[in-house]
C-alpha cells in the first residue's frame, strides 16, 4: 500500500471534523503529542493511532480507535500512556496485541473435539490400554461426546454443559433399546479423562473444575437374557444372512453364532487369529493381552463351534483369522454390534445386545432346570476372575475338562432350542453339527 502523506496540526474535535477524505489516505500528526496521529481514509473513516520505537529500535505503531467512537482527547491520553510504557518498561503494545489475538485464535481452536483427538492419539502412542479398549473409547467419544461437546472450547465447559450432554446421551441410548444410564456413565468417565488430559497439556487451568463433581446416573445391573423364541429367531436370521448376503453377511452372522456358542466377548471373537486355534485339540487359547482380565484363557470348542471355524477356513483361506471384515482385515467389534442391531430390529426384538447372549448361556449352564453345572464352572467358562482372593492364590487349575463339558452341553442345548420346530408351520434352520456336515431340512 502506498505510504500515506502526512500533515501536522493539533488534533482537536474541530480539526478532526474538518479533515476531509481524499483520493488517497493521508495522516495528520498531532503537533503536541509525539507519535500521535489521525489517519483519514478515502472512505471517510478517521482512525487515531500512535507510532513509537521499541527497546530494540524497531519502529512500530498501534491503532487507538475510530472517530467519533474515540474522541481526540481520549486518544491523545492513550497515546501518551503507551509511549510511556514503551519507554519505561520496554513494552511493545502492537506485539502484545498480536499475541493476544493469536492466543484468542488458539483458544478457539482448543475445542473438546480437538482435545479428544489428542487424547486418543496419546493413548495409542503410549499403548497403556488394549487396542480394543481404545477402539471402544473412540466409538463412544465420536458417537456421543463429540456431537454434544465437540464445538466447545475446553476451558469453557461447565458442569451444566457436561450434565446436559449426558442427559441427551442417556435419552438417545434409551430410545435405541440400550442402557441409557450405562452409556451416559461411560461417557462421563471418558469426558473426565479427556479434560484431565487437557489440564496436563495446559489447555485449561489445573485447579479443580466444576465438571469433576458431575454425578453418575443410577445404574441397575443388567439382567436381560434372550428367550428361546428370540434365540431361534436370531439363529434363523443369521443362517439366512450367511446364505444370501455374500461374504460380509456370512462373516458377521458366523461371528455372532460363534460368540453365542463360546460365550466369549465380541471383541475377542472378531479379533481371534488362526494361531490361537487348535482344531485337532478343539481348543481356542486367547492371549492375556486380548482379555479384559489380562490373563490368558483356554476356551474348549464344541462340535458346533468347530463346524463354524472349519467353514471359515473354506470361506476365508487367505485371512489371518476366521472372521473377515472390509479390506481383508479382521471384522471390527463395532461392525458386529451394528449387524446385531439390524438383526434385532428386523426381528422386532427389543432391548437385547450381543453381550446379553453371554449372560444367556452363562445362566443356562448353571440353571438346575437346564444344564445344572456348579456356579463356579459357569464363572470359569466366561473367564471371570475368582472373587475369593485366597482361592485365587492357591487354586491354579484351568478346569479345562469341566469347561469342555459345560460348553459342549451348552452347544447341544442351543442346538435343541434353535431346531425346535414344534410350533405350527414354523420353519427353522438347524445348527451345523460337525466338521462340515450340512444341516438337515426341517
Amino acid at each position: 500500500m502506498p505510504r500515506a502523506s502526512t500533515l501536522t496540526q493539533k488534533l482537536t474535535k474541530r480539526s478532526v471534523e474538518a479533515a476531509k477524505p481524499r483520493e488517497r489516505r493521508y495522516r495528520i500528526s498531532d503537533s503536541d503529542q509525539p507519535g500521535f496521529y489521525l489517519m483519514v481514509w478515502p472512505s471517510g473513516t478517521k482512525s487515531f493511532g500512535v507510532r513509537y520505537n521499541t527497546a530494540d529500535g524497531k519502529q512500530s505503531e498501534r491503532k487507538l480507535g475510530d472517530y467519533p467512537s474515540v474522541l481526540p482527547a481520549t486518544a491523545r491520553e492513550e497515546a501518551q500512556r503507551l509511549r510511556s510504557d514503551v519507554y519505561t518498561a520496554g513494552a511493545d503494545p502492537a506485539e502484545d496485541a498480536r499475541k493476544a489475538r493469536h492466543a484468542g485464535v488458539e483458544r478457539r481452536q482448543r475445542t473438546f473435539a480437538a482435545l479428544a483427538e489428542e487424547y486418543l492419539l496419546d493413548m495409542e502412542l503410549r499403548a497403556r490400554k488394549r487396542p480394543s479398549t481404545i477402539a471402544k473409547e473412540r466409538q463412544h467419544i465420536h458417537k456421543h461426546l463429540v456431537p454434544q461437546l465437540g464445538r466447545f472450547p475446553v476451558d469453557e465447559i461447565s458442569a451444566r454443559d457436561l450434565t446436559t450432554a449426558l442427559i441427551e446421551i442417556r435419552a438417545t441410548a434409551s430410545e435405541l433399546g440400550k442402557s441409557g444410564s450405562s452409556a451416559a456413565n461411560d461417557c462421563l468417565k471418558y469426558a473426565r479423562q479427556i479434560l484431565k488430559y487437557g489440564q496436563r497439556l495446559e489447555w485449561l487451568p489445573k485447579e479443580r473444575r466444576a465438571w469433576e463433581d458431575v454425578e453418575k446416573f443410577d445404574e441397575a445391573p443388567r439382567e436381560r437374557e434372550a428367550s428361546n423364541d428370540e434365540l431361534k429367531a436370531l439363529w434363523a436370521q443369521w443362517e439366512t444372512r450367511k446364505r444370501e448376503n455374500g461374504s460380509r453377511g456370512w462373516n458377521s452372522a458366523a461371528a455372532l453364532q460363534f460368540m453365542a456358542l463360546t460365550l466369549q466377548r465380541g471383541e475377542e471373537v472378531v479379533s481371534m487369529s488362526w494361531d490361537e486355534v487348535d482344531l485337532k485339540a478343539r481348543l481356542w487359547t486367547i492371549p492375556g493381552d486380548r482379555k479384559k482380565e489380562n490373563r490368558a484363557a483356554a476356551v474348549p470348542l464344541s462340535n458346533q463351534a468347530v463346524a463354524i471355524l472349519e467353514e471359515a477356513k473354506l470361506k476365508n483361506p487367505e485371512t489371518s483369522g476366521p472372521f473377515k471384515g472390509r479390506a481383508g482385515v479382521s471384522l471390527k467389534r463395532a461392525s458386529l454390534t451394528q449387524s446385531f442391531e439390524r438383526d434385532r430390529q428386523t426381528l422386532g426384538i427389543k432391548d437385547l445386545t450381543p453381550h446379553d447372549l453371554r449372560r444367556t448361556g452363562r445362566t443356562a449352564i448353571t440353571n438346575p432346570e437346564r444344564l445344572g453345572f456348579p456356579p463356579f464352572i459357569g464363572e470359569v467358562v466366561i473367564s471371570h476372575a475368582i472373587q475369593d482372593s485366597l482361592v485365587r492364590t492357591y487354586d491354579r487349575n484351568s478346569y479345562l475338562s469341566e469347561k469342555r463339558r459345560a460348553l459342549e452341553a451348552w452347544g447341544r442345548e442351543l442346538e435343541r432350542v434353535v431346531t425346535d420346530a414344534s410350533e405350527k408351520d414354523e420353519v427353522v434352520v438347524p445348527l451345523r453339527l460337525a466338521r462340515g456336515q450340512e444341516p438337515s431340512e426341517c
